[in-house]
């Protein structure tokens, strides 16, 4: 009986995996065929484009620094695409998030006021692809361009101890649950639904009212590098 038992329960546990297995793989094909709707989308690409060909006459320099930029963005969301991966080095997240924001820079100018903090300790830890890009996106897009003044954007990193934190902070209105997670911000839904399956309950990401006002996007993942992760 107690041998049965053992059996019945490694099997209820080998389904209880596959069935994990089998929904993270669909939450993966979803982020991929999201990518050129949420992270890299069309309104993105027309505004960049609008502002490159105002830059053409004035500064052509600038122009053609800002295509190489915008090329390097879609080339690093290919190569994510092709190879297939559940997660990055958070240095490589960090580098693609920086050449989005020089863009939108250069659409927003003074209206962006910008605040980057990558500790050199968590750089080096795995995160999903594509997990800070949305956060950034959303605040942007929600929190800064829509008003005259626009606003500040702090993006922060670090680790602490077998944890890893990544903060997105703007000065803008806030939003409630309901209107961050509705259907015209599909990045978002997808990074939580990741973070639920990728990491198994440990990781979490979540939004708080910023002291200042505005909100502060948290992602918090175990905090593991690449060398531990392959031994």
């Amino acid at each position: 009986l107690s041998g049965v038992g053992h059996a019945l329960a490694g099997a209820q546990r080998a389904r209880e995996q596959s069935a994990r297995a089998a929904r993270a793989e669909a939450l993966r094909a979803r982020a991929e065929l999201a990518l050129l709707r949420t992270q890299v989308n069309p309104h993105f690409l027309l505004n960049t484009l609008h502002t490159m060909i105002g830059l053409v006459r004035r500064e052509p320099a600038l122009a053609e620094a800002a295509l190489e930029r915008l090329g390097g963005l879609l080339h690093y969301g290919l190569r994510l695409h092709r190879s297939e991966i559940d997660e990055v080095r958070l240095a490589d997240e960090w580098a693609f998030v920086e050449g989005y924001l020089e863009l939108e820079k250069l659409r927003l100018g003074d209206r962006l006021r910008l605040t980057l903090e990558a500790s050199p300790e968590s750089l080096d830890c795995l995160v999903p692809p594509f997990a800070l890009q949305p956060l950034v996106e959303n605040a942007v897009n929600h929190a800064i361009a829509p008003r005259a003044g626009g606003g500040t954007l702090a993006v922060r990193t670090r680790r602490s101890g077998e944890r890893l934190s990544l903060e997105v902070e703007d000065d803008g209105p806030g939003a409630g649950e309901a209107a961050l997670f509705g259907t015209d911000r599909l990045g978002l839904r997808l990074l939580r639904e990741r973070v639920a399956m990728l990491y198994n309950g440990s990781g979490k990401l979540s939004f708080t009212p910023s002291p200042g006002g505005g909100l502060t996007a948290r992602l918090d993942l175990p905090a593991v590098t690449a060398a531990a992760a392959g031994a």
